[in-house]
């Protein structure tokens, strides 16, 4: 026999189911770089919008910029080369743009980057359907560690769930008591708000199957948590960066509510390393490939 001389640098990497997914993370990135850094750059990207929702857009442009974009390609990559824990993570952060971009195509008013928001919007979503469907299904629940912090994970969850919840009806019963507008219309200059149309319908409705999952000890909870909670990581970052654009434009009074966010990225961030380390060490091959992975 003939000793080969390949090295671990030399073999091609890993067989990751539906790994094809990944490669949407080039447009997604080169997309929001365009759509964030022209919000940063040129005043005409919000001119036609309130100053309110003008300021809370370019603020969130440079979390986009400068922490998604980066987020999605290392992400990217790892999955590629057979990291699970990084693909579980990569779909949060795609669905981060997805999530932004859906807001922006229906709430922005129309403007040059209409184009890009609306790519950016296909592109996150296939890149999350098919990612997630093309995960390698059924997925060991062993593939997840001893050390998964499902408790910390159904606390977090509860607790998101309550804050949101309270947030957005503090804001939406009382106009259906009055007869009025929500003062978040007044300030967005939009027939509806598409953040309380998102949350109340999709995330925390979500957040609570979730968490019910993870506390039967389901995969599929394990799956969607990991992702949720890289997500709501990337939101608490676009908050806190919200809070301080319009206390620099003198729109707020104060950045206490931003220390709030700032807690709540952080928690998020702790369960995610929790997360990382208890996958650590397994077998990226542990899953077994649905018909579907193929």
């Amino acid at each position: 026999a003939v000793a080969s001389n390949t090295t671990s640098r030399d073999r091609p990497a890993p067989a990751v189911p539906g790994a094809s997914w990944v490669w949407l993370s080039i447009p997604i990135a080169l997309l929001g770089v365009v759509a964030a850094g022209s919000g940063i750059l040129f005043d005409s990207v919000y001119q036609r919008d309130t100053e309110h929702f003008g300021v809370q857009g370019m603020s969130q442009d440079y979390v986009t910029l400068l922490v998604a974009v980066p987020a999605v390609l290392v992400l990217g990559w790892l999955a590629y080369r057979g990291s699970f824990a990084a693909r579980l993570m990569w779909h949060g952060v795609v669905f981060y743009f997805a999530y932004t971009y859906t807001i922006a195509v229906f709430m922005v008013r129309f403007n040059a980057l209409f184009l890009v928001y609306t790519s950016l919007l296909a592109c996150s979503l296939f890149a999350l359907l098919g990612g997630f469907v093309r995960l390698g299904w059924p997925i060991d629940p062993a593939r997840f560690g001893d050390r998964w912090p499902r408790r910390g994970v159904m606390a977090f969850l509860s607790f998101a769930v309550v804050m949101f919840a309270m947030l957005w009806l503090s804001d939406i019963i009382p106009a259906i008591i009055d007869g009025v507008e929500p003062q978040s219309l007044a300030e967005t200059g939009t027939p509806t708000n598409g953040v309380e149309v998102l949350d109340l319908s999709l995330i925390i409705p979500g957040s609570v199957l979730i968490a019910f999952w993870v506390s039967k000890r389901e995969s599929r909870g394990y799956v969607l948590a990991t992702g949720l909670i890289t997500f709501i990581v990337m939101l608490g970052l676009a908050l806190v960066a919200m809070v301080i654009g319009l206390w620099a434009a003198d729109l707020t009074s104060g950045l206490a509510v931003s220390v709030v966010f700032l807690l709540f990225a952080g928690i998020a961030t702790g369960l995610l390393v929790a997360i990382a380390r208890s996958m650590s060490g397994l077998p990226d091959d542990a899953a077994t490939p649905s018909p579907l992975s193929t």
